[in-house]
């Protein structure tokens, strides 16, 4: 037993250095972790993707105005969600559509920015939200909406509460109303699809601009962007456009001039003359003797047969005088 005490002390030692360590080391709290905006944007895209919708683009200025309401949300309601229609309203009472405009995005018409909003748990998993939390008919119509154009998300997490905020772009010049959907217009957009005119013989497409007809709605028929018709029409970046407007889609060729020939007159062909032989001057000269003699060769030849003659003269005369004196 004595020789066990000292080390029943020294265990004791141990075992108290242990508790102790235990509260002076810290606790590291489990932080939750909300999904990103750009998550939330998958996860509706797969969502319109599952009713046979096509898949939204994200735009960089409603992703900032989303994102602006999910921190003014967050900031000013903790963790205590506010109403449905409170949620909707931003700093000094702005609506989706003001916001969207404040931080650049332009707004053309016939284009509303919608929005969805929710203050939840963190532990909310997408799916639950998009379809639970978002599952009434106006927030899923929101997101299946068949004319909606161009998407955006912001996510701020306060606490254990996460706000989320989703805008969507929907051109009511193309779509029918609904019910449950507020147009900021006189009088009721209806469908009016875009009949791509015919190119004139020049190469040109003119777009006559029906009622109800918007630039977005043009543009996506005819494969060129808003920016291009706008260019190629003078309109400012807020210019609207109205029934009768004639809008150039695409300009007249600029025919390649073509190069006029000349006719250069070509020099006149000089006959070459073939060289010739003296057996063919003689040939050809139908000329007398006397001719001949006249030239300078007949002269020689002249002289020469005189001196013969003369020679032969001589020769005869001298043998006649010879044989007469024998």
């Amino acid at each position: 037993m004595l020789c066990i005490m000292p080390h029943m002390k020294k265990i004791r030692i141990i075992l108290a250095l242990i508790a102790w360590s235990c509260f002076l080391i810290p606790h590291t709290a489990t932080k939750a972790n909300a999904s990103s905006a750009y998550d939330l944007i998958v996860a509706v895209n797969s969502f319109r993707y599952e009713n046979g919708l096509k898949e939204l683009p994200t735009n960089v200025y409603l992703m900032a105005a989303a994102q602006n309401q999910a921190t003014y949300l967050a900031s000013t309601y903790g963790a205590t969600p506010p109403g449905e229609s409170e949620g909707h309203l931003g700093e000094g009472g702005s609506d989706a559509t003001d916001r969207a405009v404040q931080v650049g995005y332009v707004v053309i018409t016939g284009v509303q920015i919608r929005e969805n909003w929710a203050g939840v748990d963190a532990s909310t998993a997408l799916d639950a939200l998009l379809k639970s939390t978002w599952g009434d008919a106006d927030n899923t119509g929101l997101m299946l909406n068949e004319y909606a154009t161009q998407i955006g998300a912001g996510v701020a997490l306060i606490d254990n509460m996460v706000y989320y905020v989703l805008n969507i772009a929907v051109d009511y010049s193309v779509s029918p109303t609904s019910s449950t959907v507020t147009v900021k217009t006189t009088e009721t957009p209806g469908v009016v699809p875009v009949a791509v005119s015919t190119p004139n013989a020049d190469g040109s497409i003119i777009h006559i601009v029906e009622k109800g007809q918007a630039l977005w709605s043009i543009a996506i028929t005819y494969g060129v962007t808003v920016d291009q018709i706008r260019i190629l029409n003078n309109l400012s970046a807020n210019a609207a456009i109205y029934e009768g407007d004639h809008l150039i889609i695409r300009p007249a060729y600029t025919a390649t001039p073509t190069p006029i020939p000349t006719n250069t007159p070509m020099p006149p062909t000089r006959t070459p003359i073939p060289p010739q032989t003296p057996q063919a001057l003689k040939t050809q000269s139908n000329g007398s003797l006397l001719d001949t003699v006249n030239g300078s060769g007949g002269r020689e030849i002249l002289g020469i047969a005189l001196m013969v003659i003369c020679g032969a003269c001589l020769a005869y005369l001298i043998y006649t005088m010879l044989r007469k004196k024998g």
